[in-house]
């Protein structure tokens, strides 16, 4: 039946006058509604915002691969990695960094060794590697090398014999007119624990602590050993700490100085302490640092600073007469002497006559302090800061203060005579006494009971200052600095924070030597669980973020385009 109506319709549109059918069409037409108006802005809005988005999206790509292809760039020229150990163990220091920067000599750096090997022979010398390669990239005067022995017989005949496997030479160009070389050792780039290696070894042999440290020392050990490789091997356990950033910094220091400080310990004198932290400041700091035998030896020409490391026993008439042509110099003067003294010395009538003819008089007992304020623990372990401001230039702290142990006083003899003054350097308070020593097991030793010798303020340290005066009325100035104890320098209280003896007596001899660039580098403990990856690690996450994120990043961009365009 629908059939039918569905052809009887038709059959009657068929029949319908063309006349008709355009009149319906026109009238049609004049009924349909107009689009509105706000369709045509919602849609010209629409594309123009899918327009924008497309853009957005391909600048932002665009974007993200140039950052990483530029950070790319500058990993490989600058330092822009992220040291995440503790103590920046992979780091160098602000100091030594700024020194490096101003560094404009050529300066090569050769390791002698594998790469890989060099690398994977322990964590300081990853440390070594990663520390070594941040100078490069901080100054491009600076370059390394890792040299095969075995494999670089053409290399190797440049250098001397004495060059074994891991040994690091740090040198200038070959081209300059004047080239220096400074050696790292794999025992350089380490601190050693030498407390506890002192304590271990008195215990294995039933003695002393000082009985074994006047017996051995590591400087013996590792030449026992043959190389240090082979003494890491035995005593590599007692290793606390990494001097990686100090050993280059201070062979920077060496092989860039025009004119190095050299520093000569005499020796020879039953001398009561080996300042050994005192030396490996000194050489952090780019000094040059030997010793002698006063005894036998005279004091090598090139020795700016002398150091008298208290001497147990009195030096003879020789001796004094070459300390006298060290400081004269032939009439030029510019020399300086570093005397130490000790409680623990025995008389020493030459040596006083020798200071007494320069003002001073090194005297007996032991300053003491009053006020437990001024003291730590005992009266004759004090604290002092009354320090004096000539040469104080590298000190940071605003406040300093010396930790200061069983102190004989410096007296002062006469303020200026002969063309030799005197000037006190570091004081005590006023309320300071000096106490007479009494005997405990043959050593001389604190007595609260003993005799006091004098009242009142006392000298800690002192220089004189003996001149020359040139035709043209220049004065020229040599000069003896006198500390009235060993224990200034001690290895204990030169690492001590809270107290600056090491920055004051660093600060000192870079003033009187005018050295004024000196730095203090801070050895830094190698911790067990550092983060690390390896070379394949780095080449992943490299390519991470060249091309694999902007890769996402642009696949998301083109889901989210077409999303938005097909709403």
């Amino acid at each position: 039946m629908a059939e039918l109506e569905k052809n009887n319709e038709e059959q009657k549109n068929l029949s319908t006058p063309i006349e008709d059918l355009l009149k319906q069409a026109v009238l049609d037409e004049k009924n349909k509604k107009p689009e509105p108006e706000n369709k045509k802005k919602t849609e010209h809005k629409k594309l123009k915002h899918t327009a924008m988005s497309t853009i957005f999206a391909i600048v932002f790509v665009a974007v993200v691969v140039l950052v990483n292809v530029v950070a790319t760039v500058l990993f490989d020229r600058f330092p822009m990695t992220v040291d995440l150990t503790k103590n920046n163990a992979y780091s160098i220091s602000k100091k030594s960094k700024d020194y490096v920067k101003k560094i404009d000599t050529d300066v090569l750096i050769t390791v002698f060794a594998k790469e890989d090997d060099f690398k994977g022979l322990a964590s300081y010398t990853r440390q070594a590697d990663e520390v070594m390669k941040t100078y490069c990239k901080y100054n491009s005067h600076i370059t390394y090398r890792y040299v095969d022995i075995d494999s670089n017989p053409d290399v190797m005949k440049n250098y001397s014999d004495s060059i074994t496997q891991y040994d690091i030479i740090v040198e200038t160009n070959p081209t300059d007119d004047v080239q220096r070389t400074r050696k790292i050792q794999l025992t350089d780039l380490v601190k050693f624990d030498e407390n506890k290696f002192y304590e271990d070894m008195a215990k294995a042999y039933g003695m002393s602590v000082d009985q074994v440290m006047e017996m051995v020392s590591m400087e013996t050990l590792i030449q026992q050993a043959g190389n240090p490789l082979t003494f890491l091997g035995y005593y590599g356990s007692y290793v606390e700490a990494s001097n990686a950033d100090q050993a280059f910094t201070s062979a920077f220091m060496a092989v860039t100085d025009p004119d190095p400080v050299v520093v000569t310990l005499l020796t020879g004198r039953d001398e009561l302490t080996e300042l050994s932290y005192f030396q490996t400041l000194l050489t952090a700091n780019g000094y040059t640092v030997n010793s002698i035998d006063i005894a036998t030896e005279e004091i090598p020409e090139d020795t700016d600073v002398a150091v008298i490391p208290a001497p147990k026993t009195d030096y003879l008439t020789d001796e004094l007469k070459k300390l006298d042509d060290f400081l004269d110099n032939d009439g030029k003067m510019g020399k300086q002497l570093l005397y130490i003294a000790s409680v623990q010395q025995e008389d020493t009538p030459n040596i006083d006559d020798f200071l007494k003819d320069y003002g001073i008089k090194v005297g007996d007992g032991v300053i003491c302090e009053t006020y437990s304020s001024n003291y730590y623990g005992k009266p004759f372990f004090t604290i002092s800061s009354e320090i004096s401001d000539n040469f104080n230039q590298d000190i940071s702290s605003d406040d300093p203060k010396l930790i200061i142990n069983a102190s004989r006083p410096v007296n002062i003899l006469f303020d200026e005579k002969d063309k030799v003054g005197v000037e006190s350097y570091v004081k005590s308070t006023k309320d300071a006494y000096v106490k007479a020593l009494g005997t405990t097991n043959g050593e001389k030793s604190f007595d609260e009971n003993a005799k006091t010798l004098a009242k009142g303020q006392q000298n800690y340290i002192a220089v004189s200052s003996r001149a020359s005066f040139k035709d043209n009325a220049e004065a020229l100035y040599s000069n003896i600095i006198v500390l009235g104890s060993e224990q200034i320098l001690e290895n204990m209280y030169l690492q001590y924070n809270q107290y600056q003896n090491r920055e004051y007596i660093l600060s000192l001899l870079n003033g009187i030597t005018h050295k004024t660039d000196g730095i203090v580098i801070e050895p830094k403990v190698i911790e067990g669980n550092i983060y690390d990856i390896t070379d394949a690690q780095k080449s992943t996450l490299k390519w991470t973020f060249i091309l694999v994120i902007p890769a996402i990043v642009l696949v998301a961009g083109i889901i989210v385009w077409a999303r938005r365009k097909n709403r």
